[in-house]
C-alpha cells in the first residue's frame, strides 16, 4: 500500500481569473466576520496569466458548493506537479491524506475582523476542493487529518500560539499521525512543502520517525527555453535524512552517557566509519567495566583492579548526574569494598614476614587469595591448625585479637566488610576515611538508614536528599546537591586514599572522551 501525505497551504489553491469571484463572493460576504476580501491579488502583478490568490478559508467557503458549475476557474500548481510525477513513474497511490489545518479555536472574535488575521488562512475549508480536484486524479482513499491548535480562554496573548509556533505544532502533527492506521514498513510519499515552515518541519521530522520508507516529493522550479516559468517534481529518498537524525540521537546519547543506547541505534545505519564503532565498543564495554583484551584470570590482579575502581567513580558520577541512584549507589558500595581489598593486598604485599608451611619457608603475603567469593587465606592452607592460620593473619597484620577463632568457618571474616577496614586500618591508621566509608563498614549501623540495603534488598525509592544523607554518612548538615555531595565527599577522597596507597591507574577525562567519540560520527 502506497500512501501518500500532502501538507497544504494558503496558495495551493488560486483562482485562473477574476471573472466570477465578484458574484460568488457577494452570496457569502456578510455571513463572514470580516468583509474585505472582495478585491483579488495578482499572483503576479505583471501577469495577470498567473492568476489570483485568495485566503484559504475565504477561497473554500465561496467556491465549496459551486465545484460542479465553476470549478474550472480553480488551478492547484503544486498538486499539478505532484500528480503529474505520480503519473509518469506509474505510481498508483492508495490513500491520500491531506493536512488541513483549523485555528478558529485560538482566535478572539475581535480578531477575526482584520483581513490579516492568521484564521483566513486556514485551509480547513477547502476540503470539498480538494476531493474534487483529487478524485478526478486517483482512484483511491482519502482522509483528512486536522491540525486544530487549541486555547479554551482565547487569550489573545496566546494567539501565536498557532500553527505558526513550532512546538505546538509538532505536537499537533505527532497526535495527527498517532491517528493514521497504517503499515510502517509500507513506502510513503510525503509532499511537505506547502504550509508554514513549522508545519513542513514537523511533517518532515514525524513522517521519519514513523515510517521506514519515506520519499519527499519536492517541486522545483526552472525556466523553459521559451523564458517560461515551469515546475517539475523530484523523489527524495528520506536515508539520508534519517540517517542524520540516527546520528545525532546516537551523539547526544553517547554525551549523556548512554553509549550502549547510541550502539543499538547505529546498527543498521550504513557508512559509519569502522574506527568511530570501534571506539564506541570501547567504551561500552568500558561502561560495563568490561576488559575483552584482558584475561579473565587478571580480574584480581592489583593494576587491573584499581583501574576499574577509577573507571567506577567516573561512572558513578555519570549515574548520579543522570539520577540514577540505584545503579550509582550499587557501584559505589562495590568500588569501595574492591578498594579495601586492592589496599590489603597492596600492602600485605611490602611485609617480609615468613611463616613455614609444609616444611618450608612461605612469604605471608603468598598465602592470600582474592577469588570471586572474596578475600581468603589459600584453600591450600585448610588443612594447618587454627594456630597456625591465626598466626599467618597476624603476621598479615590482620587484627586477630579483636575476633574469636574457634572453628575453621570463622576465617571467612577476612572478607566481611566490618573487618577489611578493621585490617587495613591496623596496616595503615594514617590513611584518610571519608565518612561514607566509614558508615558503610561499621558493623553496628542503623539497617533502616543504610540507603544501599533499602534499594537493593527492598526495590525501594529514593529522594536527592536521602542520597545526600547517604553519601555524607550524616543527616546533620545542610548540602542538598548529590553531585556536589558525592565530589567533594566521595570521590576525591577516595582518589586520595588510592593515591596514598600509590595505587597505579591511568585517568581519562571521561566526558572529553565521550566527546571525541560523538564528534567522529559522520
Amino acid at each position: 500500500m502506497t500512501i501518500w501525505i500532502v501538507t497544504t497551504g494558503n496558495s495551493d489553491v488560486i483562482l485562473k481569473h477574476d471573472k466570477n469571484w465578484g458574484s460568488l463572493y457577494s452570496e457569502v460576504r456578510y455571513d463572514l466576520e470580516c468583509t474585505e476580501f472582495a478585491s483579488l491579488t495578482q499572483k503576479d502583478p505583471y501577469n495577470k496569466e498567473a492568476g489570483y490568490t485568495v485566503p484559504a478559508r475565504v477561497l473554500g467557503l465561496v467556491y465549496g458548493n459551486k465545484l460542479d458549475k465553476y470549478g474550472s476557474d480553480l488551478e492547484f500548481p503544486l498538486l499539478d506537479t505532484y500528480c503529474k510525477s505520480f503519473l509518469h513513474n506509474n505510481i498508483k497511490p492508495e490513500r491520500i491524506i491531506i493536512l488541513l489545518t483549523d485555528q478558529s479555536e485560538i482566535f478572539h472574535q475581535d480578531q477575526l475582523l482584520y483581513e490579516k488575521c492568521p484564521y483566513w488562512q486556514d485551509t480547513c475549508t477547502l476540503r470539498p476542493l480538494l476531493e474534487w480536484y483529487l478524485k478526478e486524479k486517483f482512484d483511491c482513499k482519502l482522509e483528512f487529518l486536522h491540525l486544530k491548535p487549541k486555547n479554551a480562554d482565547k487569550d489573545i496573548e496566546n494567539a501565536n500560539k498557532g500553527i505558526d509556533n513550532w512546538n505546538e505544532t509538532l505536537s499537533l502533527v505527532e497526535e495527527a499521525f498517532c491517528k493514521l492506521d497504517s503499515n510502517p514498513l509500507k513506502p510513503v510519499y510525503v509532499s511537505h512543502q506547502a504550509g508554514t515552515p513549522a508545519i513542513s518541519s514537523a511533517v518532515q521530522f514525524v513522517s521519519l520517525g514513523r515510517f521506514q520508507k519515506v520519499k519527499f516529493l519536492v517541486s522545483n522550479e526552472y525556466f523553459d527555453e521559451n523564458y517560461q516559468q515551469k515546475s517539475k517534481s523530484e523523489a527524495i529518498e528520506s536515508s539520508n535524512y534519517r540517517r542524520g537524525m540516527q546520528i545525532q540521537k546516537a551523539k547526544q546519547l553517547i554525551i549523556g552517557g548512554l553509549p550502549g543506547a547510541a550502539l543499538k541505534i547505529l546498527e543498521d545505519i550504513e557508512r559509519i566509519d569502522k574506527t568511530a564503532i570501534a571506539n564506541l565498543e570501547k567504551i561500552v564495554d568500558f561502561f560495563n567495566l568490561h576488559s575483552p583484551l584482558t584475561d579473565s584470570s587478571e580480574d584480581f590482579a592489583i593494576p587491573q583492579a584499581t583501574q576499574r575502581i577509577v573507571d567506577a567513580l567516573d561512572l558513578i558520577g555519570f549515574f548520579f548526574n543522570q539520577r540514577n541512584y540505584l545503579q550509582g549507589i550499587t557501584l559505589l558500595a562495590a568500588a569501595q569494598e574492591t578498594f579495601l581489598k586492592v589496599a590489603i593486598l597492596s600492602q600485605v604485599a611490602l611485609i617480609n614476614e615468613t611463616v613455614i608451611v609444609n616444611g618450608s619457608s612461605q612469604k605471608v603475603s603468598d598465602l592470600l587469595e582474592w577469588i570471586p567469593r572474596g578475600l581468603f587465606l589459600k584453600q591450600s592452607l585448610s588443612y594447618q591448625s587454627i594456630d597456625d592460620k591465626k598466626v599467618i593473619l597476624q603476621k598479615s597484620k590482620f587484627p586477630v585479637e579483636r575476633f574469636r577463632f574457634n572453628t575453621d568457618k570463622d576465617f571467612d571474616i577476612t572478607n566481611k566488610n566490618f573487618a577489611l577496614i578493621a585490617w587495613l586500618n591496623n596496616i595503615d591508621k594514617a590513611f584518610v576515611k571519608w565518612p561514607l566509608l566509614l558508615r558503610y563498614f561499621d558493623s553496628y549501623r542503623n539497617t533502616e538508614d543504610d540507603l544501599r540495603n533499602q534499594l537493593m534488598h527492598n526495590l525501594r525509592g529514593v529522594e536527592d536528599r536521602e542520597v545526600v544523607d547517604y553519601l555524607l554518612g550524616d543527616k546533620n548538615h545542610q548540602a542538598s546537591d548529590v553531585m556536589s555531595a558525592y565530589v567533594n565527599h566521595v570521590k576525591q577522597p577516595f582518589l586520595n586514599a588510592i593515591n596514598y596507597f600509590k595505587l597505579g591507574y591511568k585517568r581519562e577525562k571521561l566526558n572529553k572522551t565521550l566527546q571525541e567519540i560523538a564528534e567522529s560520527l559522520i
